[in-house]
């Protein structure tokens, strides 16, 4: 069992469906260099093959970067966030919550220069909501 920020528990089945959903997202979207998905407190529960980084590693910072955003968003009434994207000469990250009824989990793609952000953005929020259905029984 793989446990979440306020008590949540992901059984090792539930960590099986989030890996697969992570591979179908990871091998969909040209590009993608690294996913991973991760609880709200850091911890890495499942991540396609890595050329940047450890998956522990992008967890952590995938964590502490929604958290800052997060408070940005809130000094500024801005909302609930939903997405954090990040454009650098060598590539692209985005960075989403996955809201669930115990708790949220993280998902973030790591891409090269020819990922066309709007299709990584769709393809993770897809990727999110299958999460979501496969973890509520729908």
């Amino acid at each position: 069992m793989s446990e979440t920020k306020g008590g949540a528990v992901l059984e090792d089945w539930e960590v099986e469906l989030v890996d697969r959903r992570l591979q179908e997202f990871a091998s969909t979207v040209d590009g993608v260099r690294a996913a991973v998905v991760a609880s709200v407190d850091g911890f890495a529960l499942a991540q396609s093959a890595t050329e940047v980084s450890s998956g522990e590693r992008l967890a952590a910072m995938t964590s502490a970067m929604l958290a800052l955003a997060s408070a940005v968003g809130r000094e500024l009434a801005l909302g609930t966030l939903d997405v954090l994207m990040l454009d650098a000469s060598e590539g692209k990250v985005l960075m989403q919550s996955i809201p669930l009824s115990r708790g949220s989990l993280l998902l973030m793609a790591a891409c090269n220069q020819r990922s066309v952000i709007g299709q990584v953005l769709w393809n993770a929020r897809e990727c999110g909501r299958r999460i979501q259905a496969d973890l509520s029984g729908s």
